[in-house]
């Protein structure tokens, strides 16, 4: 059974740090540098963040097993009890994590329709609009995961 916990353990937290640190990436990295160079619209711009949202997506739902996983066979869980530090930061990480997949969902419809727009040609001012709000929900979950990963901190 410790065995199980521990491959359990160790796929969690390596979803968590592709997918964090995925997002990263595109949010603190790829997509300031392409502005700079005018080519957030390029098509290799647009193909490499394309690429990479099967990835994230197999990551947040195997992070959503491990982790359901994980809180089901810790001794300290108690269904709807909140009467410990452990099981409140649980709690709040789950609220969390919630978030982070709403705001992922946002992610991913603005970056389709933004795609869309530049395959149609669209005007600039109006890919920009859909662009600004995609960097926003990217923004929102890095700074979600960042809360989260403390809060997972704090629950050892």
């Amino acid at each position: 059974m410790d065995f199980l916990l521990w491959i359990a353990r160790s796929i969690h937290l390596f979803c968590v740090i592709v997918w964090f640190g995925g997002m990263m990436y595109q949010t603190a990295v790829t997509l300031p540098v392409a502005r700079v160079e005018e080519r957030e619209f390029d098509p290799l711009t647009l193909h490499l963040l394309r690429r990479f949202q099967p990835f994230v997506w197999m990551c947040v739902w195997t992070t959503l097993v491990t982790g359901v996983a994980l809180m089901l066979f810790d001794t300290r869980f108690e269904f709807f009890r909140f009467d410990s530090r452990w099981s409140l930061m649980l709690g709040l990480k789950q609220v969390i994590f919630v978030l982070m997949v709403f705001f992922m969902m946002g992610y991913a419809r603005m970056f389709a329709r933004v795609a869309d727009m530049v395959r149609k040609k669209d005007s600039r001012e109006n890919v920009l609009q859909f662009y600004r709000q995609m960097m926003f929900f990217g923004r929102v979950t890095v700074a979600l995961a960042i809360v989260a990963v403390l809060l997972a901190g704090g629950m050892s």
